[in-house]
């Protein structure tokens, strides 16, 4: 008690404790009712949260004033955070929506949002910390990395020596290669995804056609025929998969080297990036994704390259800027970037916007030039491959629908008997089948499967989208906030499950068993590897439907791609309140693919994967690296 009243005032101890007890007694409540409907909820990650919450209450936190922003303005974010996460508890299980009402969920949010400010506050602080600390503080690391950095550097010759990013990059690859090839063992010649069903369709059988990146079916292609004619196989489609999967492989390792000794240049603690280059070696997502056959996994790499490319635009240190090898490093990575994702030129766009008005006394003019070329060489490369490969455009109109169809389904779904005959009139024409469309929340797939892409249709679409949602203006803000709840709810597993029944798990690793004939006639001598079934039950229940990891709540936050939308937000909450707003340059790429990401079909790993990539470089950067005064305004 003495050590209580040494530490609070009596007015902070009241309100402490009121927070304390409200928080506890909300929180009983809900454990209480998941008890009762047998979910294993009370083993995630909500516990972790409360325990660190209390924690930061201990600590005063609730008490800070100057931290970044106005009071108001952090108990805003605090109770916005609190409710997305309160509301995503209650929608996930059935007993908790049907039986609980708005009032009390009100008083769930009421009750723990002093919880997430006081958590808020501590975080702001130590990011504060980490930026106000000396370039010499954070290339030490700390005292405990700083004696560690002595005992070795006491010991070890070669540790002494100054760090050269072209022997440093070498190092960094071979590790990561060396990693990979474990996965790549395991699962060669490579692990064939869903999505690589209608690619090699293209490839054997249809044509091309632009509905996935040109580029990646032409790799994959490339790859094949390379098989082909290697004359010491006697398997030449798994010659040929193998051949993408190192392919792969090399351009992972490559980009995660780069960005290692991009981290060792702006002074990020060696042991710290020794620590990036294991994880990227060892950590099943990155090996697992590299040994796939999905775009996804490319593009997200160079996403992160990117972004650490842009963050040493702001942070150039010369007035003349970048030099002419930079910029044309960075013009061809801008390229790729663009050719590997067919909706990547809209975030581009905007990226490009913001950094000529935010870097308009620097260096504008070679910026200028450089996006110019990149924007020019990206049309005439996929204007050319294009052409000789005799592709079609195959980007359906309702590839675009995925929002407006799970809204009208949703309606469709929960408000049939009040349509009207002119309402089933026009979802007849809409959705050729002459049913009402299928609604399920996790995946837009479903709902937009049938709609016919004619101009006459789309605009019947349009007037009907607007009609119902004058009339259901919540169920479609639910449909949007369901559709995308693993962008948002941290504890949410409807992408582990509700996507595709044939495709459970964090990676989707699998194709439709019902199209195993297909598959073996698309690939005939790909054989799904068996040899090593020990390191496939390990990657299996890491990536396929078990997800041991979700019962080890600090491993499961860093696994979850809600975590990293939160993540990216605090980071731009970070750049306002240090008043450095150059910073948020590299993140506005990330940003505007994030909302692409909203209004697409569903949340998948592997799309948030280069989100995932881009906030981990940026956060290094921002508190760990050395940026100095660069950034400011």
């Amino acid at each position: 008690m003495e050590k209580i009243r040494n530490h609070f005032t009596a007015q902070e101890a009241v309100v402490t404790g009121m927070a304390v007890v409200a928080a506890l007694l909300s929180s009983g409540r809900i454990f209480l009712l998941l008890r009762r409907e047998g979910s294993l909820y009370t083993m995630g990650l909500f516990p972790l949260v409360l325990l660190f919450g209390i924690y930061c209450l201990w600590k005063k936190a609730l008490f800070m004033r100057e931290v970044f922003f106005a009071v108001w303005v952090r108990v805003a974010l605090a109770a916005v955070f609190t409710a997305f996460q309160v509301t995503g508890l209650r929608w996930s299980h059935p007993g908790l929506e049907a039986g609980v009402s708005g009032l009390e969920t009100l008083v769930w949010i009421l009750c723990l949002t002093p919880l997430s400010f006081a958590g808020q506050n501590v975080l702001f602080g130590l990011a504060a910390h980490c930026v106000d600390r000396s370039g010499k503080e954070k290339a030490s690391g700390g005292k405990i990395l700083g004696k560690l950095d002595a005992w070795f550097t006491g010991r070890f010759a070669w540790m002494r020596k100054d760090f050269s990013p072209q022997k440093g990059f070498l190092y960094a690859f071979l590790v990561i290669m060396l990693g990979f090839l474990i996965p790549f063992a395991a699962y060669y010649p490579a692990i064939m995804a869903y999505d690589v069903i209608p690619q090699l369709d293209q490839i054997r059988s249809s044509g091309y056609t632009t509905h996935h990146p040109l580029i990646h079916t032409l790799m994959l292609s490339m790859s094949l025929k390379i098989g082909e004619i290697l004359p010491f196989v006697s398997n030449a489609d798994r010659a040929g998969l193998s051949v993408y999967s190192l392919l792969q492989m090399t351009v992972v390792s490559g980009c995660f080297a780069y960005v290692y000794t991009f981290f060792r240049r702006k002074g990020v603690n060696r042991y710290l990036c020794y620590i990036f280059v294991l994880c990227a070696a060892l950590y099943p997502t990155h090996g697992l994704l590299a040994v796939s056959i999905t775009k996804d996994t490319i593009y997200a790499v160079l996403v992160m390259t990117f972004a650490v490319f842009a963050w040493d635009m702001v942070t150039w240190r010369e007035e003349a800027g970048p030099g002419k090898g930079w910029l044309a490093a960075f013009t061809v990575l801008t390229v790729l970037l663009l050719l590997f994702r067919n909706n990547s030129i809209y975030a581009w766009v905007l990226y490009v916007i913001v950094t000529l008005f935010a870097c308009r006394r620097k260096c504008c003019r070679n910026l200028c030039i450089s996006h110019g070329i990149a924007f020019l060489a990206y049309m005439l490369i996929n204007t050319l491959m294009i052409q000789a490969s005799g592709a079609t455009s195959d980007t359906y109109a309702r590839e675009m629908l995925s929002v407006p169809a799970q809204q009208i389904a949703r309606v469709a779904a929960f408000h049939e008997e009040e349509l009207t005959a002119q309402d089933r009139e026009n979802l007849a024409v809409v959705w050729n089948q002459g049913e009402l469309p299928e609604y399920v929340p996790a995946i837009a797939d479903r709902s937009k499967k049938d709609i016919v892409g004619d101009k006459e249709v789309l605009k019947t679409f349009a007037e009907e989208w607007g009609s119902l949602g004058c009339r259901y203006p919540g169920e479609y803000w639910k449909a949007f906030l369901l559709k995308n709840k693993g962008m948002w709810y941290l504890e949410d597993t409807t992408y582990l499950n509700d996507v595709y029944s044939y495709a459970k798990g964090y990676l989707q690793l699998s194709y439709p068993s019902d199209q195993q004939t297909y598959m073996e006639a698309l690939a005939p001598g790909y054989v799904r590897h068996q040899k090593l079934q020990f390191l496939q039950s390990v990657y299996r229940y890491f990536a396929a439907g078990d997800e041991v990891w979700r019962y080890l709540p600090p491993f499961a936050l860093v696994m979850q791609p809600a975590f990293y939308c939160w993540a990216l937000l605090f980071y731009c909450l970070c750049c306002i309140g240090l008043k450095k707003p150059l910073l948020l340059v590299p993140a506005v790429y990330v940003i505007a693919l994030v909302g692409t990401l909203l209004l697409g079909p569903c949340v998948l790993t592997r799309y948030l994967y280069p989100v995932m990539l881009s906030v981990t470089a940026l956060g290094i950067l921002a508190f760990l690296g050395d940026n100095g005064d660069y950034g400011e305004s």
